[in-house]
């Protein structure tokens, strides 16, 4: 019985030969010093193995060489996510991708018999994966160009297409050309989510779910329970006023599901009504309508926009005292007894000292104004 061994690229190196025509090869995966599992593929060697071993399942039928052209299917990965393809080519042997260009044979055991079936099922993947091989890097050379250049096809595309619709002179392919417009800033714009996604990812290693992951998830397990679970954490994080429903809400559970929770096709439908569907017009309206919140209120209090002309100003509160440079009275202790008087951004204005937070004579434990210590008048409320 004939004897291969692996080389370290994956190509198949022939040992000793056949002592019978239709006995199946022994595939001896050798442990030395220079070369230890798992072999490594690119995408020549990938398919030039592919190669060996199609060819030696059309010889062991037909007792005839490879052709010059063969045609063959290629085989989808037993698994597949964002970064890793997995092919099961039997018990204990897997060819593996990570992305973008890691390509390897990994196997529980050191031989194994090299059945035509097997042959055929490893070369249809090996041409898979060198396919995929091509397409990284096919993706790399034309991000680093991009990258080198300065500009995206998407730019260009969308340059070209502003100076036909500014040209003028298009009439008859004006609908289209708006059309592909729209198209390429829809584009443009989920491009952009996919590079936030990442970023907020790499930036965030403790979210319970990385966005990614919640991306990849399939339509019938990912829930809106788990989207508001991670979006709920990053409105923490960077402090954003977020409220959302979802079916444990109290009010919702309480009140109108007292005949047992929604199953998550039906909250879809619950959320796709117009009803729910216009909740965030309606709450834009009553912002417009100046029913909604006081933003330069909250600007003031927070120490954002001057007290007295609302003109926007930079710094701490411990420093400007709510005040721009205009405004801010020249002495300091005088600035300090007025903005104390004020209140805490906390509380509403006009409510003195007493609004603040904190030991006096320390600073305030919600605005950080320093609180008079017992004794000093220059807090006194007026």
């Amino acid at each position: 019985m004939a004897h291969h061994a692996l080389a370290p690229n994956g190509l198949l190196l022939r040992r000793d030969n056949l002592s019978q025509k239709d006995q199946h090869p022994r595939i001896d995966l050798v442990r030395t010093k220079d070369f230890s599992l798992p072999v490594t593929y690119d995408s020549h060697t990938a398919r030039d193995t592919a190669t060996q071993l199609l060819g030696y399942a059309r010889q062991f039928y037909t007792q005839s060489p490879l052709p010059r052209t063969l045609s063959v299917d290629l085989l989808d990965p037993t698994s597949h996510n964002a970064t890793t393809s997995t092919w099961s080519l039997g018990p204990g042997l897997d060819l593996c991708y990570h992305a973008p260009f890691d390509a390897t044979l990994d196997t529980e055991h050191d031989t194994w018999e090299l059945t035509p079936a097997l042959a055929t099922r490893w070369g249809r993947a090996l041409l898979t994966l060198a396919v995929v091989l091509d397409h990284a890097r096919a993706v790399a050379t034309h991000a680093v160009l991009a990258d080198r250049c300065g500009a995206r096809t998407i730019d260009n595309l969308r340059d070209w297409t502003n100076k036909k619709i500014e040209d003028g002179d298009n009439h008859d392919h004006f609908p289209i050309l708006c059309e592909f417009d729209r198209a390429l800033r829809e584009e443009d714009v989920f491009d952009r989510l996919h590079t936030l996604i990442a970023v907020v990812d790499i930036a965030n290693p403790d979210l319970p779910t990385t966005l990614t992951a919640l991306r990849l998830n399939a339509a019938e397990t990912l829930t809106h329970l788990d989207a508001a679970k991670a979006i709920g954490h990053i409105a923490d994080r960077y402090g954003i006023p977020l409220f959302m429903w979802t079916e444990e809400h109290w009010w919702i559970a309480r009140n109108h599901l007292s005949v047992g929770e929604l199953t998550e096709a039906e909250w879809r439908r619950f959320t796709s009504t117009p009803e729910v569907q216009d909740f965030p017009l309606h709450v834009e309206q009553r912002q417009l309508d100046g029913h909604g919140i006081d933003f330069e209120l909250a600007l003031q209090q927070a120490g954002l926009s001057c007290r007295e002309c609302s003109r926007r100003i930079h710094g701490e509160i411990t420093e400007t005292y709510g005040h721009c440079a205009a405004c801010l009275p020249a002495d300091r202790t005088a600035a300090l007894t007025e903005a104390l008087e004020r209140g805490c951004p906390a509380e509403p204005f006009n409510r003195g000292v007493a609004s603040h937070s904190g030991t006096p004579g320390e600073s305030c434990l919600v605005c950080g104004l320093p609180l008079p210590a017992p004794g000093d008048d220059s807090g006194d409320q007026r």
